[in-house]
C-alpha cells in the first residue's frame, strides 16, 4: 500500500523490485570456505564459483592466502577482519575439526562461523556422541550456527555446497536491505 492507503500501480512495484534487487546485487560479502583437502578442496572450489556467479566473494585459503605465511596465523588474522563476514567450516577431516577448535573460542571470530557437519554428528539430530558433539553443541546454544549436512537424497538434508549458497545469499540479502 503507498502512504495513503492506496495500492502500489504495476510502475511504482516494478521500480520497488528493481531498486531492492539492485541493492542486493552491489551489496558487498566475503565468505571464507574451510573444509577437508583433496575432493573436499574440490568441492569448495565449486561451490567459491558458485558463489561468485552471484557476485560474493569466496575465499578458499588453500588458493588466495600467501604461500609463505603460515595457514593458522593467516586464517586467524582474515577471518577475525571486519571485512569477513561468514566463515563456513564443513568438518570433514581432523585439520578441519582443529580448526574449529580454534575458531570456536575466538571471540572476534565464532559469531560469523557457519559449521556443517554430518547429519550423524549434529548435536540435536544426530546419534552420535563425543567431544567434538559436544563442542558442536555449546557452538549452536552460543552462536545458533550448526548444520545437518549430507546426501541430500538419503537423509533429507542439504548437500554442503547447496547449504552454503542458500545461506549466503540470504546474508547477503538481509543485510543490503536493512542497510537501506
Amino acid at each position: 500500500m503507498s502512504s495513503v492507503g492506496r495500492p502500489l500501480g504495476q510502475k511504482p512495484l516494478r521500480e520497488l523490485r528493481g531498486r531492492l534487487e539492485k541493492r542486493v546485487r552491489g551489496a558487498h560479502l566475503v565468505v571464507a570456505l574451510l573444509g577437508a583437502g583433496g575432493r573436499g578442496l574440490y568441492a569448495r572450489r565449486a561451490v567459491a564459483r558458485a558463489l561468485r556467479r552471484l557476485r560474493i566473494i569466496a575465499l578458499i585459503p588453500e588458493d588466495d592466502f600467501p604461500r609463505n605465511i603460515g595457514p593458522s596465523i593467516a586464517e586467524e588474522i582474515v577471518f577475525s577482519d571486519d571485512d569477513t563476514d561468514l566463515v563456513f567450516l564443513y568438518i570433514e577431516s581432523w585439520g578441519s575439526a582443529t580448526e574449529f577448535g580454534q575458531f570456536r573460542l575466538d571471540p572476534r571470530v565464532a559469531p560469523k562461523l557457519r559449521i556443517l557437519v554430518p547429519s550423524a554428528f549434529h548435536p540435536i539430530h544426530g546419534s552420535r556422541r563425543s567431544y567434538l558433539t559436544d563442542a558442536y553443541l555449546t557452538h549452536l546454544a552460543v552462536h545458533g550456527h550448526v548444520y545437518a549436512v549430507g546426501d541430500s537424497h538419503r537423509l533429507r538434508v542439504p548437500t554442503p555446497g547447496s547449504l552454503i549458497i542458500t545461506l549466503a545469499e540470504r546474508y547477503r540479502q538481509t543485510r543490503a536491505l536493512a542497510e537501506g
